[in-house]
């Protein structure tokens, strides 16, 4: 009988991997175990691939009235950058299909914005890590009391990148607040875009 191995998909270096752990404590008190796990599950992107999807992964944190979730969607490859920037044809193409009117997934329309912004591809492709972990942060929160309660819900990328200086990071912050979907639903009805 032949003897099976296992083979990784790609080389996981535990030190970078813990540098894209932290990248992700702007934004949340990651739960390092479970995202530690995955990234090494899930692997690294091949030198050829622009990106590597995460398997499933969310954290859950329950401030007050606000319901925090995180999920660590994909993982970028810096060094390809630039080769997956859209741009001209491409992204007039890319900006009709990807549009807030009817597309319903977030990743996508947060995807489609990282490739056609040539300052955040321009940041990425400087960078001098190899790899920068693509997230969504979910916030609920509920607002007013009674019948006139209503729930906001927020979504935005989350774009970590190890190693950072503070302008850097505040560009990111920047893309991702320009990117954020805001919802609003009013006790008993259901969520709609807020104005």
């Amino acid at each position: 009988m032949p003897v099976l191995r296992y083979e990784r998909r790609s080389p996981v270096s535990y030190d970078f991997v813990e540098d894209l752990i932290t990248a992700l404590d702007r934004v949340i008190t990651p739960d390092v175990e479970m995202f530690r796990e995955v990234l090494i599950l899930s692997g690294m992107p091949h030198k050829t691939e622009n990106l590597r999807y995460m398997s499933y992964n969310r954290q859950v944190v329950t401030e007050g009235k606000k319901i925090i979730v995180f999920s660590a969607v994909a993982v970028i490859n810096n060094r390809r950058a630039t080769r997956w920037q859209l741009a001209g044809f491409a992204k007039k193409i890319s900006n009709l299909v990807f549009n807030t009117r009817w597309t319903r997934n977030p990743l996508d329309l947060f995807l489609n914005s990282l490739r056609g912004s040539p300052e955040m591809i321009a940041l990425l492709d400087g960078t001098p890590e190899d790899y920068t972990i693509l997230g969504i942060l979910q916030s609920t929160e509920s607002i007013g009391s009674w019948f006139l309660e209503r729930k906001l819900l927020r979504i935005r990328p989350v774009i970590a990148v190890p190693g950072l200086d503070a302008a850097a990071l505040r560009r990111i912050e920047v893309f991702e607040t320009r990117n954020e979907i805001r919802k609003t639903r009013f006790k008993g009805l259901p969520i709609s875009p807020a104005t």
